[in-house]
């Protein structure tokens, strides 16, 4: 019996560490930190293959992509916000990059592939509300799998050809939930980095809230609205603007963009819980902002298109 004891105690031991391990909440790939003080969501706008802007010149020696920009400065966004005592978790729709340098920034900043990237703007449902079809839903759906007390789409802007001076940038946010959000982020932007650090001509930037599926990004941040995931969108720093290439091309400048969104997303983290929250009350009957996009919705046999349709 006493050469039974040790193996008893063993395992009764490794028993109950099972049994503690069972009653811990899931962890989130690729986050880190204090879910007590809440989780936030960054994505990596566009995807490898599929970048997004670029700008129509070098500055610095470098030419300013807005996909692959993230995937270098998303890091430092997440450091901040974790060195707060959030958990953040990045990621990105596409598939993980295979050569240097975006493989070495993804493994830094333990980017969460989602390997569905939406080529030629391929719009999907989303799984959790079925009439909200886009493209980006992919990312949406991923934050309401997590459980995301806010989701962060980091993007950079565009105008079309090479300009110089101020440009109108904006944070686009989901029409219920995302407002506070936006402002918070928006403030940031201006009191931290438009004209203060990065030249715009005196401009500062605005919130937009966008609604109908068919308007750009809409549907995924509606499905985010929809779930009581407060949403945004940055479109502030414009590849195209040279004033803002120059800056953004350099390391202080950069970081200091990735600083400026933390700012904003700390503001709006120690204040969320004085924000209602809206949730989408019957995931199964038709939104009146649903369905811009109607030969998809149809094709789609998205319940109750044809009634709206």
């Amino acid at each position: 019996m006493r050469k039974l004891l040790p193996v008893l105690f063993l395992l009764t031991a490794a028993a109950l560490f099972l049994v503690g391990c069972g009653g811990q909440r899931q962890q989130v790939p690729g986050a880190s930190g204090s879910r007590g003080k809440g989780l936030v969501m960054l994505d990596i706008g566009h995807f490898v293959g599929g970048e997004g802007a670029c700008s129509p010149f070098s500055m610095n020696g470098k030419v300013l992509r807005e996909c692959a920009f993230w995937y270098q400065y998303s890091y430092f966004v997440k450091k901040e916000l974790e060195a707060a005592g959030y958990r953040c978790v990045v990621t990105n729709r596409g598939n993980a990059p295979t050569s240097s340098p975006l493989a070495d920034y993804a493994k830094r900043a333990r980017v969460v592939h989602l390997n569905h990237p939406d080529k030629n703007a391929a719009r999907y449902p989303s799984r959790y509300f079925a009439d909200r079809v886009g493209s980006g839903v992919i990312s949406a759906d991923a934050a309401i799998r997590m459980k995301a007390d806010c989701a962060v789409f980091l993007h950079l802007n565009s105008s079309g050809g090479a300009t110089s001076g101020g440009s109108n940038g904006l944070v686009i946010c989901n029409r219920y939930n995302g407002r506070p959000l936006g402002e918070a982020l928006c403030r940031a932007f201006n009191r931290h980095l438009l004209n203060s650090a990065m030249p715009n001509g005196g401009r500062t930037c605005s919130v937009q809230v966008r609604y109908v599926d068919a308007d750009r990004s809409a549907a995924w941040m509606n499905a985010c609205d929809d779930a009581g995931i407060p949403a945004a969108v940055t479109e502030v720093a414009f590849v195209n603007n040279r004033d803002h290439a120059r800056y953004l091309t350099t390391e202080a400048g950069a970081r200091h963009l990735a600083h400026t969104v933390a700012l904003g997303i700390i503001d709006f983290m120690k204040h969320r819980s004085s924000y209602p929250r809206h949730k989408r009350s019957n995931p199964n009957a038709p939104d009146e902002g649903s369905f811009g996009y109607a030969a998809e919705s149809r094709r789609l046999n998205v319940p109750g298109a044809k009634h709206l349709l």
